[in-house]
């Protein structure tokens, strides 16, 4: 079990504070004003110490993150890097990412990467269920704590392996299930009837899950899914080819949804539809945000997204850094949610990037400091939790923003 930093800084103060009190006692002594005890006095010294403590500019040992991640370019994967490094540099932390992962095998092999390179805790994206046994034993034989982002776990099975063990913190993600019913809904709305999907290899948790609600939403409101390429590793080319494909053999084709458009898919797919004079014609959904969504948006080219949810992996890893420095938020593995922001229009697009993703992120430093409890000894996992599902565009601005946002969908 990881030493309890903040404990162990605590008694150590006390310790020589005690002592350097008992020598000065002996030159200048005085009488115990009324009520005064040496428990009191103990209290005192040790709200002292947590006084400083709050005043410190960053945590007294600089841990070592680690992320098993897809991509640090890519639109997604890009932005989430950016905000996990800007609150380790906020807060004192190293971050190390590993995208050498092509299946779930090497994410098996990224991890043990980065418990050797001497990550105190880890955060991954888990293609499946079926890689987090060895994951969990891997980190209890080293003493490294983890945490899931953008996942849950569904298997019984595998969640009781799991969330039994101490090293595990807990999870933060969205309703897949919920956003893919919701895209499938969009389609129904813009009265198209026949759809293509675009998604990843089953075994995906994320890419299965939003699968299943898309599938709901065929069944409740008639439409058809009426073909589907499924590629971890589609490229822009290759989706673009793919959605010809679908053209060529599916004149009635009126929709494609896209499970997951980071890493250029999303592009491939409008410029698939442009080069056939169907953009507008064919509805688009997706989830995932890509840059220059509002001239999309305004073209037609895309007409309903959801995403934002690069944020995830900052609550998953404000789960490690306060276990790391022993002001545990909770006793045992915790979920946290949020909601995916949806973009319906150009100003949306507009409000979204300038006040979550643009040029500043969505929680300054006096936000990110009191989210770890060795800063500010008042937050609780309730009040964490709460600040995730609080997430969107509006309360961005509520918080940074001179006035309200316009048109801004938070749900």
């Amino acid at each position: 079990m990881k030493k309890k930093l903040t404990a162990l800084f605590l008694s150590m103060t006390l310790m020589l504070s005690a002592a350097l009190t008992g020598c000065g006692s002996a030159q200048s002594a005085s009488p115990e004003e009324p009520g005064e005890t040496q428990e009191t006095a103990a209290q005192t010294q040790e709200e002292q110490v947590m006084q400083t403590a709050q005043s410190a500019d960053k945590l007294p040992e600089t841990f070592k993150i680690g992320v098993v991640i897809w991509s640090t370019t890519d639109d997604l994967g890009g932005a989430s890097a950016r905000l996990l490094d800007y609150a380790s540099e906020v807060i004192g932390c190293e971050m190390v990412y590993n995208t050498n992962i092509s299946s779930p095998e090497s994410q098996i092999t990224a991890t043990e990467n980065l418990i050797a390179a001497g990550c105190n805790a880890i955060a991954i994206c888990n293609y499946s269920d079926d890689i987090l046994p060895k994951i969990t034993s891997l980190c209890e034989e080293n003493g490294v704590y983890f945490t899931l982002i953008w996942r849950s776990i569904s298997d019984p099975e595998v969640k009781e392996i799991v969330e039994s063990s101490p090293y595990y913190l807990g999870n933060t993600c969205e309703s897949e299930e919920e956003i893919g019913y919701r895209m499938g809904k969009s389609f129904y709305e813009k009265g198209c009837k026949n759809i293509a999907v675009i998604t990843q290899e089953k075994g995906d948790a994320t890419a299965d899950a939003r699968d299943a609600g898309f599938d709901r939403a065929c069944e409740e409101f008639g439409m058809n899914r009426i073909s589907e390429v499924r590629n971890n590793t589609l490229t822009a080319e290759e989706t673009t080819k793919a959605v010809e494909n679908f053209l060529a053999s599916f004149p009635e084709l009126d929709g494609i949804f896209v499970t997951g458009g980071s890493n250029t898919i999303l592009e491939g797919v409008i410029q698939g539809l442009a080069l056939h004079n169907k953009t507008g014609e064919v509805k688009v959904a997706c989830i995932d945000f890509i840059s220059d969504l509002d001239k999309y948006i305004e073209e037609g080219a895309i007409d309903a997204i959801s995403g934002g949810h690069f944020v995830d992996p900052l609550f998953s890893y404000m789960l490690m850094v306060n276990q790391l420095a022993g002001t545990p938020l909770s006793d045992q593995c915790e979920q946290i949610d949020l909601n995916f922001i949806n973009l319906e229009s150009p100003e949306d697009a507009r409000n979204y990037y300038q006040y979550c993703e643009g040029d500043s992120y969505p929680y300054n430093e006096e936000e990110i400091r009191s989210m770890v409890k060795y800063f500010n000894p008042d937050m609780t996992i309730e009040e964490l939790k709460e600040i995730a599902a609080a997430y969107s565009v509006e309360d961005v601005v509520s918080r940074h923003g001179d006035g309200d946002v316009e048109d801004a969908a938070d749900e």
